[in-house]
């Protein structure tokens, strides 16, 4: 099997750390210097514009034997606290193409994550009803995984937020034990599943799964099953290669995102 085997294929992740769709071009230069087609199991794309993946890297993509995507739908788009997204309507428009360009809608994975709550004075902000709308529009047009987690309140988080008068509303355990429950029964009713992403209470799950990339890998090739090193105790996703990095700050704004270094 690949995982055992000196110099396999590998799985590249583009990526944890940053937003790809505006690094495109330094993104896809560096993807295939070090790490060209003949040398590649799976491109993973983490993002929230399908453009990332339909336009500004299609060309790239198109070289490698298996694209894989996990786009994030929360439902905040285009609201003050994901100023320069777009609304999730116009996001899950282009899904039927994102399946058709990736040739299985198992290898496109939404993610409605964070959940949360926001409060501003009286005013109470959440995207745990538009969650499960995500869910089931996307589920309509083929989507049969999902994924999602709560928001991490880092101290930079906090700050960020105080700033714009908003404040994070935490959910007991039994109230996140309520709102899993709900969104896991419509992806269900759906024929979907919903994972968790690190998410306490919830079964261990992988975003970057190599037995699923060796399943619906076109040629049949297996890739690596190994544990990833350096992620998060619940994390079980299997190794890869990450290409991005923290300093490529995201501009869309996101007022609750960890990985921005803007406090």
């Amino acid at each position: 099997m690949c995982g055992t085997i000196q110099g396999s294929k590998v799985v590249v992740s583009l990526s944890r750390r940053t937003e790809p769709y505006f690094y495109a071009e330094r993104l896809a230069a560096l993807l295939l210097a070090r790490y060209p087609p003949e040398r590649v199991h799976t491109v993973v794309v983490w993002t929230r514009f399908p453009e990332t993946v339909l336009l500004k890297l299609r060309t790239v993509l198109s070289m490698y034997s298996q694209v894989y995507v996990h786009l994030t739908v929360t439902g905040l788009g285009g609201t003050l606290v994901e100023p320069r997204v777009a609304r999730p309507e116009a996001v899950l428009a282009q899904i039927p193409s994102l399946i058709e360009f990736l040739g299985d809608p198992r290898r496109l994975r939404v993610r409605p994550d964070p959940l949360v709550v926001f409060r501003r004075g009286k005013e109470f902000f959440s995207n745990l009803e538009t969650a499960a709308q995500v869910i089931r529009t996307a589920a309509d047009m083929g989507v049969v995984t999902f994924s999602a987690s709560f928001v991490e309140l880092y101290p930079k988080v906090r700050r960020r937020l105080g700033r714009h008068g908003w404040e994070v509303i935490p959910l007991t355990a039994e109230e996140r034990r309520q709102v899993w429950g709900k969104l896991s029964a419509v992806a269900a009713a759906q024929g979907g599943t919903l994972y968790g992403c690190c998410v306490p209470g919830v079964p261990v799950s992988r975003c970057i799964d190599g037995e699923l990339f060796s399943a619906l890998h076109p040629a049949g090739e297996k890739c690596r099953l190994d544990k990833a090193k350096g992620q998060r105790a619940l994390c079980s996703c299997t190794h890869s290669i990450d290409i991005g990095w923290y300093n490529m700050t995201c501009p869309s704004g996101c007022l609750y995102c960890y990985a921005n270094s803007v406090v």
